[in-house]
């Protein structure tokens, strides 16, 4: 079994793969202040609630959004398999054409993604990837990864609504039972969240529309993909773990 891991701002995500076939997925919480023996013994419990032994593990492919969490990640493999880990960053091979300003500075999961979605054929393309933050890979008709866009998370507005008005309460990322138009102060705060992120993201297609010429087939990913997919106006072909497959295929080219 090959182990990706895919780790964000806030979560790790994690993948068990058994030859093509994405046996599980688990989640874990990102905490670059806990130690590799700690990341390990994290893994060790997803393992064995997924019934997967140690000796079936033949290695690990990993991306990271947060810099300080690759040696700890590294650390934390090396007590789980003898087999080799594979950090994706520059001087991996992916099959990508990028042309951006700085190459080199592309995130590691944007990678991912890119790989898979040029793995299906479908340009142009537009990865739509709802973590933390929101981004925005676009994938000419020519197959070239020919920029980027970032925008603040869903859960980010979510929190930083709760913040500055300390009178609202916490909600729960979910429409609201009478749709845009909030009847209360917990159905307003979600219908902005919900209706306000799609909105946004049809937006921001609309204009890749534009951009490329015509519509380009349109992937989404991430954790508040599948919250926030049936309010979109916009065709999108969802999958909340684009960003795993991405690395599978990131391994088979480097590793076969």
């Amino acid at each position: 079994m090959l182990i990706a891991l895919d780790v964000g701002n806030s979560h790790v995500k994690v993948g068990g793969f058994n030859g093509d076939d994405l046996q599980f997925v688990a989640s874990i919480e990102t905490d670059d202040r806990q130690t590799g023996e700690q990341y390990a013994c994290a893994l060790k419990d997803v393992f064995g609630l997924y019934g997967v032994m140690l000796s079936e593990i033949h290695g690990a492919v990993l991306c990271s959004v947060v810099p300080g969490m690759h040696p700890i990640m590294s650390k934390a493999l090396r007590f789980l398999t003898n087999g080799p880990i594979l950090n994706v960053s520059s001087g991996v091979k992916t099959g990508l054409n990028i042309k951006i300003d700085q190459p080199r500075a592309l995130g590691s999961d944007l990678v991912a993604n890119a790989v898979w979605a040029m793995h299906t054929g479908q340009t142009p393309c537009v990865v739509v990837d709802m973590g933390t933050v929101t981004t925005f890979t676009a994938i000419d008709r020519d197959g070239v990864l020919v920029g980027t866009a970032i925008a603040a998370g869903v859960r980010i507005m979510l929190d930083a609504v709760k913040r500055s008005a300390a009178q609202l309460p916490i909600v729960q990322l979910e429409a609201p039972a009478h749709g845009v138009i909030g009847k209360n102060t917990v159905e307003a705060i979600k219908a902005g969240a919900v209706y306000g992120a799609a909105a946004m993201i049809d937006g921001m297609l609309a204009r890749y529309a534009d951009a490329f010429g015509a519509a380009p087939h349109v992937f989404l990913t991430g954790g508040a993909s599948e919250a926030i997919a049936p309010y979109l106006q916009t065709e999108a072909e969802l999958d909340p773990y684009i960003t795993l497959r991405g690395l599978y295929l990131i391994w088979k080219k480097n590793r076969g």
